[in-house]
């Protein structure tokens, strides 16, 4: 079960299409970003995204919740780019299949090191003791500043910077030691 699922259900219905749109919506910045990257930046990639949004809602009764989202709906984004590039085989700028393949792979690479770098900070953060975990939450979660959580804290703003920074020090070693760890297993 991935961090962003949180549902264990595969049977279609009420939660499974909620998780489904939750999630959908959540990857729009993702899935656009993508589609960009491999259109290289062509105008139409708000409509390539529009389609993608609209295959997946139609094969939604083929998402299996206990899998990664955003892999699978690159592979239906990447088969719509496709048919669009094919659309604008016409233009002087098209790159070969093989160049957008290779965009692709890249980005989908980024994307699952990206997925393993907050899965990593998610466990380092539950790994704080109480307290940091509050800060870190309201800070950076609540967007709270640093002079309202050193208030709350009977605090000064320069030692709650000090402490702020040690947490992020903290978490910034243990990330990188959790994923030094997946990289050897």
């Amino acid at each position: 079960m991935t961090a962003m699922t949180g549902y264990c259900s595969t049977s279609p219905g009420p939660d499974k299409a909620t998780l489904f749109v939750d999630l959908l919506t959540s990857y729009q910045r993702e899935l656009y970003g993508y589609i960009n990257a491999l259109l290289l930046g062509h105008h139409g990639a708000a409509d390539v995204l529009q389609d993608t949004n609209l295959e997946l809602w139609k094969h939604l009764d083929e998402y299996d919740v206990d899998r990664p989202f955003l892999p699978w709906a690159f592979g239906f984004a990447f088969q719509i780019v496709l048919a669009y590039r094919k659309k604008l085989n016409r233009s002087r700028l098209v790159f070969s299949d093989e160049a957008v393949q290779l965009i692709s792979d890249a980005y989908r690479q980024e994307a699952a090191e990206s997925d393993s770098r907050i899965a990593a900070l998610q466990g380092c953060i539950e790994k704080l003791d109480p307290d940091g975990r509050r800060l870190i939450r309201e800070r950076y979660m609540g967007r709270m500043s640093v002079q309202k959580l050193a208030e709350q804290a009977g605090a000064t703003a320069n030692q709650m910077s000090a402490r702020l920074y040690r947490l992020r020090r903290t978490l910034e070693r243990c990330v990188k030691s959790m994923l030094a760890r997946e990289a050897q297993s």
